[in-house]
């Protein structure tokens, strides 16, 4: 008799994808110990810009503050961590490059203090990067954006000699918005010390911010052999934002995300463009201009997404989809997943709803079971069943 092959339930596949991701978030002792970081650099730049008129402020950027915090596989799953630190200082009184010499100051001061861990400082084209075996913390100068009002910024430009425009806190706004509209809410500080303004703590995170933590995380095992490849976080985050159309389920926005997510880049004049949402004149692909082959990288890892996530509902029990997860997401992500595994097959034997089809698949009274297939007894730790 042939034996059919029955899907894998969807809403099982949910709750495994929940469980790998949840191995990839920071503990709580790491969310600590950044936190003191973020705060004790802030310190540090406070006393040094004590005298700068107005309202000076650190804050965080980048998937720290939406919630989509991904562990690094090349280095380790260390983390990342985005700091802006904004002097409130007109353009015309301080060049880029002596904002930056005096982030960069401040920093090596902060790493030679004693609670700092004593991280190395390295310096990049646009930011400073304090490093810890278990952490990069990147801080990128700034001054407010006065003609451009609001939270808009001018940064610092790779050849240090012109302004950027930027919103980072507009950007979040933005994405909070997609995830919730209870999530707009903004918090004003109206202060002369400089403000060092909290890190979000995410107990609970969204549909929206889990998918975005399987893209970058499923990106960086791509291209885990060409790193400078990978299309950038900030791009996959605003295109699955974009395409994010409000489901409450995990693997089936995943599909639909990069079935989506491509309608909402542009050509213009045969050149792509993706709009900071809170800053139109800022375009988030705009090196694959000077390099086309940044496109092609962004697009060929796209195709394998959605060929390698639609292969996770074809497979028949869910502890043959192990192999794929690891393939995709790593080990970390696996080692997550099959404790949600564990999870699921404990409770359908404890309520007799587990069974085993023939060939020795494993599968729950949710998945429609063919004819042979039989009831898996119970198990005390000392052998015997349970009645």
């Amino acid at each position: 008799m042939t034996q059919t092959t029955m899907p894998t339930p969807v809403g099982d596949l949910d709750h495994l994808i929940r469980e790998g991701l949840s191995a990839l978030d920071i503990t709580q002792a790491e969310f600590d110990r950044a936190v003191q970081r973020y705060t004790g650099l802030g310190a540090v730049l406070d006393e040094r810009w004590a005298s700068t008129r107005g309202s000076n402020f650190v804050f965080p950027q980048g998937s720290f503050n939406l919630g989509t915090v991904v562990r690094n596989v090349s280095r380790n799953d260390d983390i990342d961590i985005d700091i802006v630190a904004v002097r409130d200082i007109s353009k015309y009184s301080i060049s880029q490059e002596e904002l930056k010499d005096e982030v960069g100051d401040a920093a090596r001061a902060y790493a030679r203090l004693p609670g700092s861990g004593r991280p190395e400082l390295e310096e990049s084209s646009r930011c400073w990067t304090l490093i810890w075996p278990d952490m990069h913390m990147d801080i990128l100068p700034a001054i407010p954006n006065v003609d451009g009002g609001g939270d808009n910024l001018l940064i610092t430009d790779r050849d240090v000699r012109s302004w950027l425009m930027s919103n980072p806190s507009g950007y979040a706004q933005w994405f909070k918005a997609r995830m919730s509209m209870s999530l707009l809410a903004t918090r004003a500080a109206e202060s002369k010390q400089l403000d060092i303004q909290d890190v979000p703590t995410w107990r609970h995170r969204t549909v929206l911010q889990r998918v975005v933590q399987a893209l970058k995380r499923h990106r960086d095992v791509y291209f885990a052999h060409h790193l400078h490849d990978r299309p950038s976080s900030i791009v996959l985050t605003t295109l699955a934002a974009h395409a994010y159309n409000g489901g409450s389920d995990l693997y089936s926005s995943l599909r639909q995300v990069v079935t989506d997510m491509q309608d909402f880049l542009e050509l213009r004049d045969d050149e792509w463009y993706l709009e900071n949402p809170a800053q139109s004149e800022e375009n988030f692909v705009d090196g694959w201009a000077d390099d086309p082959a940044r496109a092609g990288h962004f697009f060929s890892w796209l195709r394998a997404a959605q060929a390698e996530f639609a292969q996770f509902e074809t497979k028949s029990g869910l502890q043959h989809v192990m192999p794929l997860f690891e393939a995709s997401f790593g080990g970390r992500f696996a080692t997550g997943a099959r404790q949600g595994l564990a999870d699921i097959l404990g409770t359908a034997r404890e309520e007799s709803t587990l069974r085993m089809k023939t060939g020795g698949t494993l599968a729950t009274a949710s998945t429609t079971l063919p004819a042979a297939s039989r009831p898996v007894r119970s198990h005390q730790f000392a052998g015997g069943s349970s009645i």
